[in-house]
């Protein structure tokens, strides 16, 4: 394997498990649901909750049936309400179409106690007739990792490429960050600090991402050489209320670095014009990278005592 097949590879899972972190509720489901529909074409059956219902079916492959709950803070009453309900409605309505059962959730930091103790008693009970399984985002990854690049990049959106953004793309992501009006009084953008990387917790996958893109910030800075006065000040203040937003609702800074990313791919090319998906990845990669190293997202390590890290 190549190290650029290594570092889709990276890129992939980092981006899997952040965005898994970060849907909730039908937006879970849907996702789950497109990724068995891929994994499974023509096998899979999702089952519309509208009308009677689902009667606990999220969705149903070869006797496997999921339940799909997605929360970003789940509260240990109700899930374990919800896995308790779930399996008992599934197993009097589909009970013969049943051998395994799996509770697909989005926390990668695992279930609340309370909700564990849960799965094992249901586990215990029903040892021998139908096999309770627990997907974890890691698990739900394993079980599509397999899957072609190009049908992996419908779902997740794709990686970005091994050379740098051409300008063009990484002048559109500028735009669209800059359409907000400047707020006057900003304070002055510092330069980021020795360590930042490790202070802040990234895991390695993203780590190593940010430090291949530091090498084509550069070409961030020559863009802001001939922008027009006041626009990065402009970029940095709309990107730290980015980051802010997305910080409040998310633990991981992984998922808070993709988030970013992602923001801005969808808004800088939804217009369409910029066919090549990797650039589009890739410059908006750059422009996050360049103002990790520049501006206020993301902690310094002096800020420590500010602030709570990561």
């Amino acid at each position: 394997m190549s190290s650029h097949d290594d570092q889709d590879r990276a890129w992939f899972h980092s981006q899997f498990i952040s965005l898994s972190t970060r849907k909730t509720g039908f937006e879970w489901q849907a996702f789950v649901n497109d990724l068995m529909h891929a994994v499974h074409p023509g096998d899979f059956v999702a089952v519309d909750p509208s009308g009677r219902g689902d009667k606990g079916c999220d969705g149903w492959v070869g006797g496997l049936m999921l339940a799909c709950y997605g929360a970003g803070n789940p509260n240990q009453r109700y899930v374990t309400r919800k896995i308790e309900s779930d399996f008992t409605t599934a197993l009097k309505y589909w009970g013969d179409s049943m051998d395994r059962w799996a509770f697909v959730h989005n926390n990668a930091n695992g279930l609340p106690e309370m909700a564990a103790r849960a799965v094992i008693e249901l586990r215990r009970q029903h040892r021998g007739s139908v096999r309770i399984e627990l997907w974890p985002p890691q698990v739900l990854w394993n079980h599509c990792a397999f899957l072609p690049r190009e049908r992996l990049a419908t779902i997740t959106g794709s990686p970005p490429s091994d050379h740098p953004a051409g300008m063009s793309y990484i002048a559109r992501c500028v735009e669209s960050l800059a359409r907000t009006r400047l707020t006057p009084g900003l304070d002055p953008v510092r330069e980021v600090a020795h360590g930042k990387i490790e202070h802040n917790g990234f895991g390695p996958e993203v780590a190593d991402l940010i430090r291949r893109f530091q090498v084509h910030t550069g070409h961030v800075r020559y863009y802001f050489t001939f922008a027009s006065p006041g626009e990065q000040a402009q970029v940095s203040e709309n990107l730290r209320a980015r980051f802010a937003g997305h910080r409040a609702l998310l633990e991981s800074p992984d998922a808070v670095f993709h988030a970013l990313c992602d923001d801005l791919v969808v808004e800088a090319f939804r217009g369409g014009g910029y066919a090549d998906k990797a650039q589009q990845r890739s410059a908006a990669l750059m422009v996050v990278t360049h103002f990790f190293e520049k501006c206020e997202i993301f902690e310094a390590p002096e800020e420590q005592s500010r602030a709570a890290s990561f």
